[in-house]
């Protein structure tokens, strides 16, 4: 397999980080050490200022482009093999999507939800996995509520600002971390 990973030049992707195959990270991303973006399949594409944190897994195993929108948030442990992710995503730790699902956009996956194959997930929605009386764990799905998606903003915004003037990389990423050219 062809390695090809291509960064901009306003993004930060930390050496620790591992990506396999080709790759395209877009402006003012950061990849942290310890995540892990592999494309052994078609092409994964990251929008702008998609923040993938340590532990975080990105995989493409399927021949199509895994197409990734801008203001998304992977925090760590969580693990995403879709087709598509829209725009202004949050997921959370340990929330999975599997291969071939689409995430729309604004949406939430929640701690411990799966997102089956195959599955589509519209705009706006909030997927959490609750408990019930009995024990049990159940996915509930609901409709996204504006101050989530005003915190979410905030918080990509939040990311996005530790990129002074448009420089590389974020302070701590590049005091701390050696970065991809």
């Amino acid at each position: 397999m062809t390695q090809q990973v291509e960064v901009a030049r306003t993004a930060a992707v930390c050496m620790e980080a591992q990506l396999q195959g080709a790759i395209t990270v877009g402006e003012r991303c950061a990849v942290h050490p310890g995540a892990s973006v592999r494309s052994t399949g078609g092409p994964i594409v990251l929008g702008e200022r998609c923040f993938v944190e340590d532990g975080a897994l990105l995989i493409n195993d399927m021949p199509e482009d895994m197409k990734i929108g801008s203001d998304n948030l992977f925090e760590s442990g969580c693990e995403v093999r879709s087709r598509s992710v829209g725009s202004g995503n949050w997921f959370e730790p340990k929330a999975r999507t599997l291969e071939g699902s689409v995430i729309g956009s604004n949406c939430l996956i929640g701690s411990g939800v799966v997102v089956a194959a195959g599955e589509f997930v519209p705009d706006n929605s909030i997927l959490v996995a609750v408990q019930t009386p009995q024990g049990d764990t159940r996915r509930v799905v609901r409709e996204q509520k504006d101050y989530l998606i005003k915190t979410h903003a905030a918080l990509i915004q939040k990311y996005a600002d530790i990129f002074p003037r448009g420089s590389k990389s974020p302070y701590a990423l590049e005091k701390h971390h050696e970065l991809r050219q």
